[in-house]
């Protein structure tokens, strides 16, 4: 290869470890108390909409990149990512959420950060929602209890 294919080759994995900085540093800005609209304007952005969407994209671009990564992973890594997904999309969807049990806000954080773990932190965090889960029995809503069983199904294979 001549170096500037050699160069070319690069950028994806430089945009890539760019994108990550990127939503990190939205991230911290959020958790920090700034709005949408300062984070717009600290990107260059002409509104609050546009700086969410572009944190929108750049999650998505991380979740294809893990689906990418997780195909050179065990079939369990896939079929936990996809049972934590689920999970995580019922608690998007379920407005009681947080009062249907104790622990509900805790679980709530613990499936969002595992969704898009690296694979031996996504067994780790996954652990810890079946624990969580675990004896909440009809407070559960029937989709949030399958795709639990499903997560439980998936460490139970892990060697």
């Amino acid at each position: 290869m001549t170096p500037d294919l050699d160069g070319l080759a690069g950028i994806g994995a430089a945009r890539a470890r760019l994108d990550e900085r990127e939503l990190e540093l939205i991230d911290r800005a959020r958790h920090g108390g700034a709005t949408w609209a300062e984070i717009a304007a600290a990107l260059g952005l002409s509104s609050r909409q546009a700086a969410e969407q572009r944190r929108q994209r750049l999650v998505a671009a991380r979740r294809g990149r893990l689906g990418q990564l997780d195909l050179a992973w065990a079939a369990e890594v896939v079929a936990l990512r996809a049972a934590v997904a689920d999970l995580d999309r019922w608690i998007g969807a379920d407005r009681a959420w947080d009062g249907r049990f104790r622990r509900a806000a805790l679980v709530r954080h613990t499936c969002a950060s595992a969704r898009d773990a690296a694979p031996g932190s996504l067994f780790a965090l996954a652990a810890y929602l079946v624990g969580d889960l675990a004896g909440v029995g009809p407070r559960l809503p029937a989709p949030a209890r399958e795709a639990a069983r499903r997560i439980a199904a998936s460490l139970s294979t892990k060697h």
